[in-house]
């Protein structure tokens, strides 16, 4: 890996969102990635990332495009992302029809790099560096050979690395190469003179040290090809790492920021030509870093942008030599992820297995790599993030950290609450009617539940309010309190309490009949989070308390009795309302993974169609019916936007919302001591009101 964040290896298969955490591993200081779905290109079935800028705005990579079709189907397209324009496709190369993928971006994301099937040359690959301005421009061939590949660009974009097969050399076989605007593609060279190949793997921010990988015959060994790490500057040229005690190979995979550090995998020749990780500077040249308890190989994959943290996979002698990620530092050795996070206070789920550690931040304080999800079915994993700092220590498996993240909807609560006051006991204007010049009181509670998706949530209101019949119309105003309790996974919840106050006004309107109702809302309320996400395998808690302001409006109309039969009076309504909430930015605390929220509004437009119907039935009792059709007019919430403390920002798509649905109720009123007493339950198909609810009150008219 390159240390200046430009090429990235996913860490599980086809995730775009991984490599976009990966720009943590970009050397600036204060560098932030983005945790985030980044879909695909015109509904093609997959997408992966392969590399992110320094500041995790632009991420590339290749996504299937499902307008691009082929012979066999569709085509597959390099991509660049950005938060304001989404995936976009990089087009094609000079009209070629195959396959093509982004490899590289450099550190403000203005310069993307990869391989493409070029329609100049008979769809065969050639290297290629995208700009803006240019588009997606050829880098040529190495002595009109047959093609090339990008794998790296340093952090202005002014220098590009990759492979290219040699039309001047024997067997057109394969150089590594260094491009330049001024030079071109030049290539690095070999280390043999018979049988060569060369690859580079990774270029250093200021673009003056490319690692990769020759392979060849020694003039010493004829006949035996061989492959070694090498380190190319210009003034030096393309230089051998060596061996690891007269070992038979080694690779190059990750160069730190100033390019004095190497790391990579060799054969270690005092072990049997055992695969080691090793560490090469020019002062102590190639060292072994060991293996883990042990255990047979070792390998290392990602370097810190100083060179003190080296990371990778290795044989666990300690578990049947299974593999596992390791962390390496002169002060402790080669030690296992695990061990990393035990030793710094995190309690370790038994039977966590990291297969391997990818990369590492610009400190060391942060890991990734994957981690086995099914144990003993080959290919199941999924991305993990290991780290130690200020912020919180611990492991979290990526994907279902994640999710929790849209879990809590403050705001969303909010209008399920103000929702349930205006229509639960406030259903029907009509049955709190007064005669002229009295004045009336009541008590009213609602209470309900909302089990969706297998999380139960739970809300309830308790209202005090008073009325007066005036000629013109009739008055009341409430003031109430409401608590709410909602689930989310692994055992957490959110708790709102508040209060709230109402005013409403209903009068006769063009004729005796038809009653026109305003209603105003305004509540507020105290969130308690817990949100709840396993950290290396266990649960652990982040916690918030804000504040969540909500005002709502309703218009209505009935149609009093506009139907009778069987002795019942049937009363159409519309009711229109809109409620708007909204949680201020608020930052987690306590957990090993706290976030920071972005503050975020919802709102909802409803329109409600009913009737209502009223049948005496004796001795002073009534009894209710309602049914109703709702609409909501925007089916989709507000974003969620913040970051994880001291990780990556992330930017979650708004709830989709069902649009429509149905309600029913039915209950009964009964002239009970001074005044008046009515129930009702009620019932919806799946929708933004509670799955059921009871609504009762008690009515004094004086």
């Amino acid at each position: 890996m390159d240390t200046n964040g430009s090429l990235v290896r996913s860490l599980s298969s086809p995730t775009v969102w991984v490599a976009a955490m990966c720009s943590l591993f970009a050397p600036a200081a204060g560098a932030e990635g983005a945790l985030v779905s980044l879909g695909t290109l015109n509904s093609g079935s997959y997408s992966y990332a392969t590399g992110v800028n320094a500041t995790g705005s632009v991420v590339v990579g290749a996504s299937e495009d499902g307008a691009a079709q082929g012979l066999f189907g569709p085509l597959t397209r390099a991509f660049r992302w950005t938060q304001a324009s989404g995936m976009v496709s990089l087009g094609t190369l000079n009209g070629g029809n195959w396959f093509d993928s982004a490899t590289g971006v450099n550190a403000d994301g203005s310069v993307v790099v990869g391989y493409a099937a070029d329609g100049a040359a008979q769809n065969q690959f050639r290297a290629f560096r995208w700009t803006r301005a240019s588009g997606m421009v050829s880098l040529g061939t190495l002595n009109g050979g047959s093609g090339s590949g990008a794998s790296g660009v340093n952090a202005d974009g002014s220098v590009v690395v990759g492979y290219a097969a040699d039309g001047g050399a024997s067997y057109g076989q394969t150089r590594a190469f260094r491009w330049t605007q001024a030079g071109g593609m030049v290539s690095l060279g070999t280390l043999y003179s018979r049988l060569e190949w060369s690859y580079a793997e990774a270029v250093n921010a200021d673009g003056s040290v490319v690692v990769g990988t020759a392979s060849g015959a020694p003039p010493s060994q004829i006949g035996r090809l061989t492959s070694s790490a090498f380190r190319w500057t210009l003034a030096s040229g393309m230089v051998s790492l060596g061996t690891l005690n007269g070992g038979g190979y080694s690779y190059a995979r990750g160069v730190s920021a100033d390019g004095s550090v190497i790391v990579g995998t060799a054969a270690d020749g005092a072990a049997r030509d055992a695969e080691r990780a090793f560490r090469w500077t020019q002062t102590t040249g190639m060292v072994s870093l060991g293996t883990l308890n042990g255990g047979y190989s070792s390998a290392a994959l990602g370097v810190s942008a100083t060179g003190s943290v080296v990371v990778g996979a290795a044989a666990d002698g300690a578990a049947q030599n299974q593999d596992r990620a390791f962390r390496w530092t002169q002060a402790s050795g080669m030690i296992s992820v695990e061990e990393w996070l035990r030793r710094n206070g995190v309690a370790v789920a038994q039977g966590l297995r990291l297969n391997d550690a990818r990369a590492v931040n610009a400190d060391g304080s942060v890991v990734v790599g994957s981690m086995r999800t099914s144990e003993g079915v080959p290919g199941t994993g999924a991305a993990y993030l290991a780290r130690v700092s200020p912020f919180g220590n611990g492991l979290m498996d990526v994907d279902p950290y994640y999710q929790t993240l849209s879990g809590p909807n403050p705001p969303r609560t909010a209008l399920s609450r103000a929702n349930l006051v205006l229509h639960g006991a406030h259903n029907n204007p009509l049955l709190g009617l007064v005669p002229e010049g009295r004045s009336c009181g009541w008590v009213t509670g609602d209470w309900g539940r909302d089990d969706v998706s297998g999380f139960n949530a739970g809300l309830g209101v308790v209202e005090f309010g008073a009325c007066r019949r005036f000629s013109a119309a009739q008055v009341s105003v409430a003031l109430g309190g409401a608590r709410s309790s909602q689930d989310l996974p692994y055992g957490g919840n959110v708790r709102q309490t508040g209060g709230y106050v109402l005013g409403e006004a209903t009068a006769s309107a063009f004729r005796p009949d038809l009653w026109l109702t305003l209603t105003g809302y305004y509540g507020w309320g105290v969130v308690q989070i817990e949100r709840n996400y396993l950290n290396a395998g266990l649960p652990d808690t982040s916690r918030a308390d804000p504040n969540v302001p909500t005002w709502a409006l309703r218009g209505r109309i009935d149609w009093q009795d506009a139907l009778r039969l069987v002795g019942a009076g049937f009363t159409p309504y519309l009711d229109v309302s809109y409620l708007w909430a909204r949680v201020n930015g608020y930052t987690e605390s306590g957990g090993g993974f706290p976030a920071q929220l972005d503050g975020r509004s919802e709102s909802a437009t409803l329109l409600r169609y009913g009737l209502n119907a009223i049948r005496p039935v004796g001795y002073g009792v009534r009894l209710l019916g309602t049914l109703e059709g709702v609409h909501q007019f925007n089916g989709e919430g507000s974003s969620i936007t913040g970051q994880v403390l001291g990780l990556f920002s992330f930017a979650l798509p708004g709830a989709q919302y069902k649009q429509n649905w149905l309600r029913a109720g039915i209950g009964a009123d009964a002239k009970l001591g001074w005044g008046i007493a009515s129930l009702m339950f009620n019932a919806t198909t799946e929708g933004q009101d509670p799955t059921y609810w009871v609504s009762a009150t008690y009515r004094v008219v004086f």
